[in-house]
């Protein structure tokens, strides 16, 4: 065997083997089509698009689609309870919250995550419309 051969050989022994952790979670493919449902779903009303769409029964949409419905329906009441006298600030600050947790369910889908928002998580457990 030449002196190239053996260095070669060495340096593939050499190399870090890839590891192959059973216990790490695959996640399955999400089309960008997929991607850019779910990320409508928490843009308020452009919650319909994907719901009216054949894309409600992909089960990464369908999952957005579920946290998209609450937190409108949260942003609804507040929206309601801003006209109740002494609760305007009250409402106000409960919307920013919501419209926080909006952005961060918008940059999880984009990211291709199916994270439940933390404030929210056992309401979308137990709430499935779609």
């Amino acid at each position: 065997m030449s002196s190239r051969a053996k260095r070669k050989q060495a340096a593939r022994a050499a190399a870090p083997q890839p590891r192959t952790d059973a216990s790490a979670p695959v996640r399955p493919e999400v089309p960008a089509a997929a991607r850019w449902m779910a990320a409508l779903c928490y843009l308020n009303i452009l919650i319909l698009i994907p719901a009216c769409s054949r894309w409600r029964h992909h089960d990464f949409v369908r999952f957005h689609l579920n946290q998209g419905l609450v937190l409108l329906a949260m942003i609804v009441v507040f929206a309601a309870m801003g006209f109740v006298p002494y609760c305007y600030e009250f409402s106000v600050s409960c919307s920013l919250l919501v419209e926080v947790m909006s952005i961060v369910g918008l940059v999880t889908a984009l990211r291709r995550k199916t994270d439940p928002l933390p404030v929210i998580r056992n309401v979308t457990r137990n709430f499935h419309p779609f």
